[in-house]
């Protein structure tokens, strides 16, 4: 539960030591609470972040020498309380589990049992999960029909007591939502609508790229290239020229090695000549610049069309998966009015086919999230993107008001509702900051879902989006396990007690 965090070089060391930062306020809050178990938790966090995971970034020896040793002093302050609430912690971690094992197996059951200890937390996760048949918690596919879901949970309502039943209307909404429109998923698919259906068709064999060729502005004796080729490097035939080479292979056989000789040998006796001519017709002549040789190699293999993830959203997790130790999230409560504020704020650029992006931030209080403040920062936008700018402006208004980042809002102005791969990688920077963070898309024109609410599946998810390093849009391999990249969130909820203000910085 302490969640070890993974280090990405790409995002900023300044980022991670945020993340630290904002446990520590986590942590204050717990203390103030006296809530031990999620205070013991969030150190261990901490602890972890500071010793497994910064230390790893290529930065950590090079740049924030005052952050790191502030740090460092903190850790050790860290591990300290640490130790002071070893024992309180598996005194009440124990007793939740004897009053877990009470309440599923009954009062005799519980005499005979021995006390779990405090690595077993919570097991009333686990006692129900061993009622279940394992095929009813993790479906083989993501394409079972509506009807297989029924059935679902159908078995996790007879299993479950009814003091958990929490949730499952909105796992029902969330399962009934309709897809996003097809045009919109191969507008953002290098497969294109016919990669949809199974059936991607490769690149047209009459689109050729032309590379110019230096012979139209210096003769080849002039610069005295090497036809044979380098070794290693086979040169390549144009089969429509009759075995002549192709503007491919001038390319890939420019260096004959002049470059590594000294510059007094490097010209050729035509230069030499061509340079006497030129200063008797009063000309100053300029040699070309020396070659160089390309090695053309492609960057990024391509993925199978029938292993590229689906970008539809995947269900919100049930009750039970959602529950396990490792993925389990504190509720997120959202004002019930934030989101249709936004899109009158976003209205304008909306208008013009624009993307608006805004930045969710809130207080943590009695083990919930809430959103309180809509940060909309300055930036640049696209039809199909948004980018944030100013970063220090938008931490000065968390800092000031003493916010967390809680995940981020958009509009998709003429698509539908789902998440892009650039949405997908921008959030996975929330979601590091915050487990609970979570991504709110705003589809004004889709006419069957005008909003969702996503993250990323954990740790799927999570960790499929961290070894990508592509950019810009391009499909994603589906995880081995067949489960989504990203899905519902079954831990937001909507306040309409819940006030909020808006700070718009641009």
């Amino acid at each position: 539960m302490a969640r070890k965090v993974d280090v990405d070089n790409r995002i900023p060391l300044r980022h991670y030591y945020r993340i630290a930062d904002n446990l520590i306020r986590q942590a204050s809050i717990y203390r103030e609470e006296k809530n031990i178990i999620d205070l013991y938790i969030i150190l261990l966090r901490f602890s972890s972040l500071l010793s497994e995971t910064i230390p790893l970034h290529r930065d950590y020896q090079s740049l924030l020498p005052k952050q790191r040793v502030f740090y460092r002093r903190k850790l050790f302050d860290v591990i300290e309380e640490l130790e002071r609430l070893k024992a309180d912690f598996d005194h009440q971690v124990d007793e939740l589990n004897k009053a877990s094992r009470a309440q599923l197996n009954g009062p005799e059951k519980t005499s005979n049992d021995s006390t779990i200890s405090s690595t077993e937390y919570p097991s009333i996760k686990q006692s129900i999960s061993s009622n279940l048949d394992i095929k009813q918690l993790h479906p083989a596919s993501r394409n079972a029909s509506h009807s297989s879901w029924k059935d679902y949970n159908k078995a996790t309502q007879v299993a479950l007591p009814k003091n958990l039943q929490i949730g499952k209307q909105y796992q029902k909404m969330s399962l009934s939502l309709p897809l996003p429109k097809e045009e919109t998923l191969s507008r953002h698919s290098f497969l294109g609508p016919n990669g949809l259906h199974g059936q991607w068709q490769g690149p047209s064999a009459g689109i050729k790229v032309h590379y110019p060729s230096r012979g139209d502005l210096i003769s080849t004796e002039d610069l005295g290239l090497n036809q044979t080729g380098q070794p290693g490097h086979v040169p390549t035939k144009n089969d429509d020229s009759g075995g002549a080479s192709s503007t491919m292979e001038s390319v890939l056989s420019l260096d004959d090695g002049r470059w590594l000789q000294p510059a007094e040998n490097s010209c050729s006796l035509s230069n030499v000549e061509r340079r006497e001519d030129s200063f008797e017709l009063k000309n100053i002549w300029q040699p070309s610049p020396p070659s160089v040789l390309a090695q053309v190699q492609q960057e990024f293999l391509p993925i199978s069309p029938s292993k590229v993830a689906d970008p539809r959203p995947g269900p919100a997790k049930s009750l039970l998966e959602g529950m396990s130790a490792s993925s389990s999230y504190k509720h997120l409560h959202i004002p019930v009015k934030m989101m249709d504020d936004f899109l009158r704020l976003a209205q304008a650029n909306t208008a013009k086919n624009l993307e608006t992006c805004g930045v969710l931030a809130g207080s943590l209080e009695n083990r919930v999230f809430h959103i309180t403040t809509l940060i909309v920062p300055k930036q640049e936008s696209t039809s199909d993107s948004c980018q944030t700018m100013n970063e220090e402006e938008l931490f000065e208004v968390q800092d000031k008001l003493s916010l967390f980042q809680i995940g981020w809002i958009h509009t998709h102005p003429s698509q539908s509702c789902f998440m892009s791969s650039v949405d997908l990688h921008t959030h996975y920077s929330y979601q590091v900051m915050l487990p609970e963070a979570i991504a709110i898309v705003m589809a004004p024109t889709d006419t069957s879902r005008q909003h969702g609410i996503f993250h990323l599946s954990d740790p799927e998810g999570l960790s499929l989006i961290r070894n990508c390093q592509q950019r810009g849009f391009h499909p994603h391999e589906e995880p081995a396990d067949g489960s989504p990249i990203y899905e519902h969130c079954s831990h937001v909820f909507f306040n309409p007690n819940l006030k909020f203000e808006i700070v718009d910085l641009r």
